[in-house]
């Protein structure tokens, strides 16, 4: 029987975090560098993933590659697998946590919106997950993660989220995660999910009017998440320890998809 902290161990692997130069990508990063990963950090602003990385590998000790990506562009995605085989040799883990949204009334969204937030949030995961399939196959082994959210379950308010597609974008992903937790399952490779509830973020921020509102009439604990309640479930879903868990999504919301 292994002990908890080996199950738990990532010493030596690689995580590749899309968005994980800000917000709940950065917070993801950090507890995966914590338990011993080596770090690529991939967002469209390479100057602020730079910085970050070197903070990031200053305060861990593990190697941290900062990589520009447009997941609109599927030249930037093949580049970045080349440069990361190229640097690391192998991908154990791969967070989908790049997103975005657009705001507008359903009556006026325009096709622009509605292609720009497919096309990152559901087609640019799609085509991170795939080749890091291609390489976690022949390694036979592999941990990815797409970061999903509640409002893939349920619908909200104009006041609160007006922004259709984003949410449709969410609920794809779980259907994404579970047709391949399925089809990689005999190459023991996990592809599971996490809906966050409201964490403080780039996204969340463009409601922030409505913050203790939405704490007070949607969210049983009455708060945000917090900059650290995310790490323990993302640590979980990458590790070895996580092994016989695959095609779930790990709901972490304060309770909110319970009322």
């Amino acid at each position: 029987m292994r002990h908890i902290r080996e199950l738990l161990d990532l010493t030596g692997q690689v995580a590749i975090v899309t968005g994980g130069a800000t917000g709940i990508g950065k917070q993801m990063a950090y507890a995966l560098g914590e338990a011993g990963a080596n770090l690529v950090i991939a967002a469209r602003n390479l100057e602020r993933c730079q910085e970050v990385a070197k903070q990031m590998a200053e305060e861990l000790g593990v190697r941290v590659l900062a990589v520009a990506l447009d997941l609109r562009k599927p030249q930037t995605i093949d580049d970045l697998y080349a440069l990361v085989m190229q640097e690391f040799g192998r991908v154990d883990i791969l967070i989908n946590n790049s997103g975005t949204t657009w705001g507008a009334p359903a009556l006026e969204l325009p096709l622009s919106g509605w292609n720009k937030v497919i096309e990152t949030n559901l087609t640019g995961a799609w085509l991170m997950a795939q080749k890091a399939g291609q390489i976690m196959t022949r390694q036979n082994y592999g941990r990815i993660i797409n970061i999903a959210s509640y409002l893939a379950f349920v619908g909200t308010f104009s006041e609160y989220m007006d922004a259709v597609p984003y949410p449709v974008s969410k609920a794809a992903l779980l259907g994404l995660t579970k047709d391949l937790a399925v089809k990689w399952a005999k190459y023991s490779i996990t592809v599971n999910a996490i809906a966050p509830g409201w964490f403080p973020s780039q996204l969340s921020d463009g409601n922030k009017e409505h913050h203790e509102e939405i704490s007070q009439h949607l969210i049983p604990m009455h708060r945000l998440g917090t900059e650290d309640e995310l790490k323990t479930g993302v640590l979980f879903l990458a590790s070895p320890g996580s092994s016989y868990c695959t095609g779930i999504t790990l709901s972490i919301d304060g309770g909110l998809l319970a009322v």
